[in-house]
């Protein structure tokens, strides 16, 4: 089989750089490490949403990044409390600031995602006096993204491939619509609106909505970073493959790299 330029391209600087992907299953993780993929996340039982498989922390290697997402409520953080208290994994990735005072004492590497939030160079710095790296957010453009990891090199985690998700409820919203109009449940959920569309996943803590385009960030991968992060909650390793070898059918965009998201409102006056 010969391989398309772009996928030896891609591939060849993805054996170059620290990627650090969320794992669905362990029959992927062979396959994946093939792909230059050293660092896995394991999305923590009871502690995420929007993931359709999780890990109990004893089945999570030494090498092992956890995955939590959940916005803790106060069960959550004394849940949390217990759980952590020995925990020997190489490192973290959360959302809620809260775990932060729960693990900041633990000999680990904590990577802060706040999804939408880390967008400007003087936040991330911020944060970076209490973490080990921050992922960038997806809402801003690829020359802003560059402003950034020059001011912070080596510092950063890029979000380069993968579903971004939009929003995140804590109610049971596929429940809910299925049982008002009285039809089956589907878990995940596919909804569309004009040419918007998302995927829905829920669980008992809530329910999150992903952009159904899958985001393909890969030129990210130029930049100097510390980690490059793949999100892939329905993705197996031969759709990670395919993505990298620009053969996917899975629908695909560029999110905001390429799209500034500055409007000016009706009735501003001109400058």
């Amino acid at each position: 089989m010969i391989l398309g330029m772009a996928f030896l391209s891609a591939l060849g600087k993805m054996k170059n750089k620290d990627i650090l992907i969320t794992l669905n299953n362990w029959q992927d993780k062979e396959e994946l490490e093939k792909l230059g993929i050293k660092h896995f996340v394991y999305p923590l039982k009871g502690f995420c949403v929007g993931m359709p498989n999780t890990f109990l922390l004893e089945e999570i290697p030494k090498d092992g990044y956890i995955f939590i997402n959940r916005i803790l409520d106060n069960k959550g953080i004394d849940d949390l409390k217990k759980l952590i208290k020995g925990v020997t994994q190489k490192g973290l990735i959360f959302d809620d600031l809260g775990v932060l005072q729960i693990v900041k004492n633990l000999k680990m590497e904590k990577i802060l995602y706040l999804s939408h939030f880390n967008t400007n160079s003087e936040s991330i710095k911020l944060y970076l006096e209490y973490v080990d790296s921050v992922i960038v957010a997806t809402d801003i453009t690829e020359n802003e993204i560059k402003e950034i990891v020059t001011l912070l090199p080596h510092k950063l985690t890029l979000f380069i491939l993968g579903y971004v998700g939009s929003m995140y409820s804590r109610r049971l919203l596929i429940d809910n619509y299925c049982q008002f109009h009285k039809i089956k449940k589907e878990n995940p959920l596919y909804i569309s609106k004009d040419d918007k569309g998302f995927i829905l996943y829920e669980n008992e803590y809530g329910t999150m909505f992903y952009h159904n385009k899958i985001f393909n960030g890969l030129q990210l991968l130029d930049l100097d970073a510390k980690y490059y992060f793949i999100n892939a909650p329905f993705l197996n390793a031969h759709d990670i493959k395919d993505l990298i070898d620009e053969t996917s059918k899975l629908p695909q965009d560029k999110g905001f790299l390429e799209t500034e998201t500055i409007y000016k409102l009706k009735g501003e006056a001109n400058d």
